[in-house]
């Protein structure tokens, strides 16, 4: 049996809207990818811009082109399992049209599902800004990674990561522009699941996958987050973090899972915690819009003495409000990504630098 009989394909899945700017580079990253066996299947949700244009300037035969009618980010789930209805591999990639990958993503992490036991593998992911500098500091996520005991970070014994994920600390555990999953155990739970009022599917969906096998994660880079004011996951932070806390519980309940009282307590505790941060990640989005009372507004929700680090961020942002400034300029220098200048149209920066996605 030949090599390449023995590799298995690797489907990816791209859903792209009004990515213009981005989705060349998400392409050209996979393009890039050292692994051999793989197709790309970009659906484009309606886009008002040139993202289908650009999509069609890649004539690679293993890119699968899919146009349809705007369905809008609350319908992701819908729009992933279509693509998964075209996928013709046994192993599932997700790549949104903003993000990218470092060129030896596929090769590095595939192996891992040659275990019939792992069910998903993943890595950590940098976050960048809409010209794809890399922030100089690691995120928040990547920095409490570290720190997790191997059965969460594995899922061994099988649950232990959808009981952390249960958490607001443990959301995003696992970056959906880094996972590969076995697509026999998507199939098992349903495909990627759809949750009224959530705007996102990865998060539920790896809460499911916790429960049939265990996972594999690499310390490495495995994918390249592109962080702008006009992403998705900004605009709808908010009710994500409302519909997202509210799937915690329920899926508490409707699993039966078991937790102690302490577990329990810590799960409340933690999704209280978030209130704040999002009250601040709402405020921020809004300096970028000038919208300087409703800023003003979510920093004074987000002012907690017991969360120093985001009493200290919110309490600038309140302050810069009243002057009329955003906080980019501020958060640059803490080195996390800047989101002014980050709309698609804005002019992008062509300028060398060393810390810029592959």
């Amino acid at each position: 049996m030949s090599q390449d009989q023995d590799t298995p394909l690797i489907s990816i899945i791209t859903p792209a809207y009004n990515h213009e700017a981005f989705i060349g580079s998400c392409i050209e990253s996979v393009l890039r990818q050292t692994y051999p066996k793989w197709e790309q299947i970009i659906i484009d949700d309606g886009s008002t811009d040139n993202t289908a244009d650009v999509i069609r300037k890649y004539p690679d035969e293993r890119i699968r082109f899919i146009h349809q009618t705007n369905r809008g980010f609350e319908a992701l789930a819908h729009t992933y399992n279509e693509a998964l209805r075209w996928a013709q591999g046994e192993i599932i990639a997700i790549l949104e049209g903003d993000d990218s990958w470092p060129p030896e993503k596929l090769s590095t992490l595939s192996p891992h599902l040659s275990e019939k036991s792992v069910v998903l593998a993943y890595g950590a992911a940098r976050d960048c800004d809409a010209n794809g500098k890399l922030n100089s500091r690691l995120s928040r996520s990547v920095r409490r990674r570290r720190d997790l005991p191997a059965p969460i970070l594995f899922n061994d014994p099988v649950g232990s990561a959808t009981r952390y994920m249960l958490r607001a600390d443990g959301l995003d555990l696992i970056p959906e522009c880094t996972v590969l999953i076995r697509r026999s155990a998507l199939e098992v739970i349903g495909g990627f699941q759809y949750v009224p009022g959530l705007c996102t599917t990865s998060f539920p969906t790896f809460l499911k996958l916790g429960l049939v096998g265990r996972f594999y994660y690499t310390p490495a880079v495995m994918g390249y987050r592109r962080r702008h004011a006009s992403s998705a996951s900004v605009r709808y932070f908010d009710r994500v973090m409302e519909a997202a806390k509210r799937r915690s519980f329920e899926f508490i309940d409707q699993h039966e899972i078991e937790l102690t009282e302490v577990e329990r307590k810590t799960v409340e505790r933690t999704w209280r915690q978030a209130n704040y941060r999002r009250h601040f990640i709402v405020g921020r989005h809004l300096l970028t819009q000038r919208r300087w009372k409703d800023a003003r507004r979510r920093f004074e929700r987000a002012l907690n003495p017991l969360l120093p680090r985001t009493f200290i961020v919110a309490a600038v942002g309140w302050i810069l409000a009243g002057f009329h400034r955003d906080l980019e300029s501020f958060l640059g220098f803490l080195g996390k990504a800047r989101w002014i200048a980050m709309h698609p149209f804005a002019p992008r920066d062509t300028s060398v630098d060393s810390r810029r996605t592959p």
